[in-house]
């Protein structure tokens, strides 16, 4: 995330609110038209201030994406966690880690179309966020592997 310049007469916790509801608003947009069809322009109005003042909270449009980007995703290593704690077999966990992975992507793109656009732009662009969310499952589905069960185990029960 970009540092962010506290505008002056503001206090660190005013900005972050602010930068809160910017977001809220941009992710509302993007979820109802899409990220593409969502301009500064509509954030600021509905939050009655100018496009420069949105300015004043994030670098650039690029910025709040990749913001929002996140906010879609973090359910992911949220979803991992929960897997991980569970009392189960490893491939039984692996194999529920990644059934939940895909219907909530399956949901994304049946149910919210926008921000299914907005996560594979973020993916083919190569966004930070994407790369950082790849590497929190890539270690989660490698430790849940390695618990308890040997390799053979897991080929054996991804079988049909």
């Amino acid at each position: 995330m970009p540092r962010i310049v506290i505008p002056q007469g503001r206090s660190g916790t005013e900005v972050e609110m602010w930068r809160e509801r910017i977001l809220d608003v941009a992710e509302e947009h993007f979820r109802r038209i899409g990220y593409q069809k969502t301009s500064v322009a509509d954030i600021a109005s509905c939050l009655g201030m100018s496009s420069a003042n949105i300015y004043r909270f994030f670098p650039s449009r690029a910025a709040i994406n990749k913001s929002i980007c996140g906010r879609f995703i973090e359910k992911a290593p949220r979803l991992a966690d929960a897997v991980a704690r569970q009392e189960a077999p490893a491939h039984e966990k692996l194999e529920s880690l990644f059934k939940l992975l895909h219907e909530e992507r399956r949901k994304n793109f049946v149910e919210e179309k926008p921000v299914h656009d907005l996560i594979v732009a973020a993916t083919a662009e190569s966004w930070p966020v994407i790369s950082a969310i790849a590497l929190v499952l890539w270690r989660s589905s490698k430790i849940l592997s390695k618990k308890g069960q040997t390799p053979a185990i897991l080929v054996s029960s991804m079988q049909p």
